[in-house]
């Protein structure tokens, strides 16, 4: 199944003889990426209501920043969109002595977006980043400026040239789709770079020829998604619930939380109340509302493991 893959492995732990041990303020902090902030406000909300003793401050910030902030010690959570880098673990752990921990937390896509009154039926991966890159990594063979080209007729839909908004700098998902999409190619200069994800929205529902990107939890009123056909099929897949639990979508993707444990020390009991959470069956629930997918029953069982051990 292609979320096991994807999923292997799940727990990053390497121990030194110069490890050194992460102070817990009184507050513990989660500096989390921009499109994971609600859901963990969401976990945090519910946490309290049960325990009024738990505390857990979240801020958020663009996924190299939220690296940034575990690695100086700011943070004592990392919920990111993307995994951490290898430089960045091995910023890491020059720093503390060991690698951070891994934990997957749930599954998302990557979804391309339009206007609801955009008549585009659905996209192939080559095609979306002829219409993005100048570079055409993936093979498809002319450039495709204007919506015509993907068969749009009538509206003056022939001739209309393509707006792409992208992500900002440093954005997880944006990364995703420069190595996924794009296979690590160049963007065409006039592709619009937004500041933050809520401009990003406001600048797709202000332009009806413009396309973009995110994450499942970012489809809002009058945006909706591109099905895309998989690599060497010829039926387009709707980003859903069921296509992406299946593996059918083919731009599954999972969110990571990252933590500091020192080898062979106990995590904080703030931590670890909210990491219990995170996995169990309430915790899991606020997945689908949020737009991700629950991990599946034995990933949740290994990480439950982990954490007690």
């Amino acid at each position: 199944m292609r979320i096991r893959s994807l999923l292997t492995p799940l727990v990053l732990v390497a121990g030194s003889l110069c490890a050194q041990v992460a102070p817990v303020p009184a507050r513990p902090l989660a500096v989390c990426s921009h499109d994971m902030e609600p859901l963990m406000l969401l976990w945090v909300d519910l946490l309290q209501a049960a325990n009024k003793q738990f505390k857990l401050e979240v801020r958020s910030e663009v996924a190299t920043e939220v690296a940034k902030a575990l690695l100086e010690g700011r943070s004592q959570l990392a919920p990111i969109n993307r995994e951490l880098k290898p430089e960045e673990v091995a910023a890491f752990k020059a720093r503390w002595g060991y690698a951070p921990t891994r934990m997957a937390i749930g599954v998302d896509a990557l979804v391309v977006l339009v206007q609801k009154n955009n008549p585009l039926k659905s996209l192939k991966i080559d095609q979306l980043d002829a219409v993005w890159s100048t570079t055409r990594l993936q093979g498809w063979p002319k450039d495709i400026p204007v919506w015509g080209d993907l068969g749009l007729t009538g509206n003056n839909w022939t001739g209309r040239p393509i707006v792409c908004i992208d992500r900002p700098e440093g954005d997880g998902i944006r990364e995703f789709f420069i190595q996924n999409i794009l296979r690590g190619g160049k963007g065409k200069d006039a592709n619009h770079q937004t500041t933050d994800a809520m401009t990003l929205v406001e600048e797709l529902l202000s332009n009806q020829a413009a396309i973009s990107y995110g994450s499942m939890g970012e489809v809002y009123n009058n945006l909706r998604t591109v099905p895309i056909i998989p690599p060497g099929g010829t039926d387009p897949v709707e980003p859903s619930y069921e296509s992406v639990a299946s593996g059918e979508y083919p731009l599954t993707r999972v969110a990571y939380l990252y933590f500091n444990k020192a080898p062979n020390q106990p995590i904080d009991h703030s931590i670890l109340d909210f990491l219990r959470f995170v996995i169990s069956p309430q915790g899991q629930k606020q997945l689908a509302p949020m737009g991700l997918v629950p991990l599946p029953q034995d990933v949740l069982i290994m990480n439950r493991k982990r954490l007690e051990s």
